[in-house]
């Protein structure tokens, strides 16, 4: 098994092969990775900056997918051969503890769900059956960027088609806002951003204006549009402290909502 290993924080991480991976627990599952993603928050987590790490060394990854090659007992919900959608998010199923590899009788810590491997030993309730007719590379953003995004304004905001919204930063997690906005008609959907090629993008997935925030400030411009009320809910989804602040204003006095998706 070939996977990225982070043993330090702060350094890169180690791509190393002839990991052992371990016989499978009950509840366990053994996928083929054929694709994963890259969260900010994986990023942070490599970088130190979530403070120190106890379970070093250890793999990574929380969004991907593949195909089962193997089940543990007491797994009822998926069977060999399946495909799969690899999520940090639980659901249903055995809930299990990470499994610990070996390479050279070195142990190598996991979470229930690591993707930066060709293989992976998840926990049942990490998986999901792919339905047919989506390929593995889009499945992959149904394990963090659309479920959090979307989930955002679908559970917690659930706006009315007269209300204004304003994302900031256009990744992943912020387009799947935007689209999640425009089916729930919002008048006025507000995509910020510092790079033209996403703001492009979001004005193609439905947001109905833009702002370059290299090129002007963003809570002027937000509260120009809105004439002057600012908007009634900002998503933070760029995981910057400064970009909080500025979601933060940029909403209406004493009604206004900012949901911030992860933290800096």
């Amino acid at each position: 098994m070939k996977a990225a290993v982070l043993y330090k924080t702060g350094e890169p991480l180690v791509v190393e092969d002839g990991i052992q991976i371990p016989d499978l627990q009950p509840g366990q599952v053994l996928v083929k990775v054929e694709y994963s993603g890259i969260c900010r928050s994986q990023l942070m987590e490599a970088l130190g900056s979530r403070g120190s790490d106890p379970h070093l060394p250890h793999l990574m990854g929380h969004e991907g997918a593949g195909k089962v090659v193997d089940i543990g007992n007491g797994v009822q919900k998926i069977s060999k051969g399946d495909p799969v959608v690899l999520t940090w998010i639980k659901g249903e199923g055995a809930n299990c503890p990470g499994a610990i590899y070996n390479k050279n009788g070195l142990k190598i810590n996991s979470g229930g769900v690591t993707t930066f491997s060709n293989f992976t030993v998840v926990s049942e309730n990490r998986c999901v059956k792919l339905p047919e007719g989506i390929p593995l590379d889009v499945a992959t953003l149904l394990g963090c960027a659309l479920p959090t995004g979307a989930g955002i304004v679908m559970n917690s905001i659930r706006p009315s088609p007269s209300n204004s919204i304003a994302i900031f930063g256009a990744g992943g997690i912020g387009l799947s806002s935007i689209m999640t906005a425009k089916i729930f008609e919002c008048s006025t959907i507000i995509a910020v951003d510092i790079e033209d090629s996403k703001l492009k993008k979001a004005k193609e997935l439905g947001a109905t204006h833009v702002i370059n925030s290299n090129n002007e400030n963003a809570v002027e411009k937000i509260y120009q549009i809105t004439q002057g009320k600012g908007v009634d809910y900002s998503i933070e989804a760029a995981g910057k402290a400064k970009v909080i602040e500025y979601a933060f204003q940029s909403v209406c006095d004493f009604r206004g909502l900012c949901i911030f998706a992860g933290h800096p």
